[in-house]
C-alpha cells in the first residue's frame, strides 16, 4: 500500500500538480494599514493527493488571517503593512502529501500579479511651503550704501542662519513675520539625494532596515519639497536602467520629484533597488547621501561616502563612525531641516 501510495503521488504531482493564481493590481497603502487579496489554489491531482497551503509571505507585510472561501478553491488573505517598501508579489508555500500521508513535498511559488507599495509614515506630514517665491532678479544697485539687489529674493527668517532681515517688509506684514533677503546665487533649485547600500543583512533585518530607509527618504524628500526645491533620488541600477544615456552607461538611475506623489513612487523604487556597485559615482553625483551605519564599517567605503553630508540609518549592531558629528544618525525623530538648508544654501 505504501508503494502504491508513493506511485500515485509521483504520477499526480508530475508536471505540476497545483496551480495558484491571485488577484492582480498595484496597491498603495500607508504603513500600519491592512489590505486583502484573494488566491485561487487548484490541484490537478485532487482526490489522489492531499494539498495543504502552509504559508503565505509578503516582504513588507505580516499575515493577519487566511480565510477559505465557500467555493473551497479560493483563500482570502489579510495582511498588515508592517514595513515600508515595495513587495513584488505574494510568496506561497504549499505542502503536498501522498494518499497515506507518508511523504511530504513543499512547492514554493511567487505570484507577481500583485505589487504592493507600503508608504512610510514620514510622507503623511502636511506639506507647508516654507519659502516665498522669488520677487526680483537683476543687477540693479539700490542707490544707497550697502548691498544692492543683485539676485535677491525673500524668505522666512530662521534663527541660526545669517540673513539680511528686510525690516520694511516686516513692517508691512500683517502677521509680523520676520522676512529676510537671500542671495539667489547661493540657493539651489534641486537637491540630489544619493542612496547607498551594500552591507549584508538577513531577510528580517533587511526588511526593517529598508523600512527605516524609506522613512528617511520620505522625510528628507518632503523637507526639500517644502522649501520649494525639487528632490532627485539617485541610486545604483543595472546598466540600461538609467533615465539618461550617461546614467545607463554608469549603471545609475535618478528620479526627479516635484510633489508628494512623485516622491512616494521614487521612494518605492529605491526600496527594491539592487545593492550599490559603483558607490563613488553615486556619491560624486549627490548633494547628500543616505546610507546605513553598517556600510561605514568598510573603512575604504566610509572614506568615499563621507565626502558628502550624510544621513545614517541607525542600526543597533553598528557603532557610530568617528565623523558622526558631521552627520545625522536617523532613528526617525531627528530634525533634518538644518542639514537640508545647508545643502540648499551651499
Amino acid at each position: 500500500m505504501a508503494v502504491i501510495s508513493v506511485c500515485i503521488f509521483e504520477l499526480s504531482t508530475r508536471g505540476g500538480s497545483v496551480r495558484v493564481s491571485s488577484e492582480g493590481g498595484h496597491v498603495r497603502m500607508m504603513k500600519g494599514e491592512e489590505y486583502e487579496t484573494v488566491l485561487a489554489v487548484e490541484s490537478r491531482g485532487n482526490g489522489w493527493i492531499g494539498s495543504t497551503t502552509t504559508g503565505f509571505d509578503v516582504d513588507t507585510g505580516q499575515l493577519v488571517s487566511a480565510e477559505p472561501l465557500p467555493d473551497g478553491m479560493r483563500i482570502r488573505l489579510r495582511f498588515l503593512g508592517k514595513y515600508a517598501g515595495r513587495s513584488q508579489g505574494v510568496k506561497v508555500t504549499i505542502s503536498l502529501t501522498d494518499p497515506l500521508r507518508l511523504f511530504n513535498r513543499l512547492d514554493q511559488t511567487v505570484r507577481t500579479e500583485l505589487v504592493l507599495d507600503t508608504m512610510p509614515l514620514s510622507l503623511l506630514a502636511p506639506q507647508v511651503q516654507r519659502r516665498l517665491k522669488v520677487i526680483g532678479y537683476g543687477e540693479q544697485t539700490s542707490g544707497y550704501s550697502g548691498q544692492g539687489q543683485e539676485l535677491y529674493k525673500l524668505d522666512d527668517y530662521n534663527p541660526g542662519y545669517t540673513k539680511d532681515i528686510a525690516w520694511r517688509r516686516v513692517a508691512e506684514s500683517p502677521d509680523e513675520a520676520l522676512v529676510a533677503r537671500v542671495r539667489e546665487a547661493n540657493v539651489t533649485d534641486a537637491v540630489r539625494v544619493g542612496v547607498v547600500r551594500f552591507a549584508e543583512r538577513g531577510k528580517d533585518e533587511r526588511a526593517a532596515w529598508t523600512d527605516m530607509l524609506c522613512e528617511a527618504l520620505g522625510e528628507v524628500g518632503r523637507e526639500v519639497l517644502e522649501t520649494g526645491a525639487a528632490t532627485i533620488l539617485l541610486y545604483h541600477a543595472p546598466p540600461g536602467g538609467g533615465a539618461r544615456e550617461e546614467e545607463r552607461l554608469r549603471g545609475m538611475k535618478s528620479i526627479s520629484t516635484e510633489d508628494i506623489d512623485e516622491l512616494a513612487e521614487a521612494v518605492m523604487s529605491c526600496s527594491v533597488a539592487p545593492d550599490s556597485q559603483d558607490v563613488e559615482s553615486v556619491v560624486a553625483e549627490s548633494d547628500l547621501v543616505v546610507t546605513g551605519l553598517r556600510e561605514l564599517e568598510d573603512e575604504g567605503m566610509a572614506r568615499v561616502i563621507a565626502r558628502k553630508p550624510l544621513i545614517l540609518v541607525y542600526e543597533k549592531t553598528s557603532r557610530p563612525p568617528a565623523f558622526a558629528d558631521k552627520a545625522v544618525i536617523w532613528t526617525g525623530k531627528e530634525d533634518l531641516l538644518p542639514l537640508i538648508r545647508k545643502t540648499l544654501e551651499r
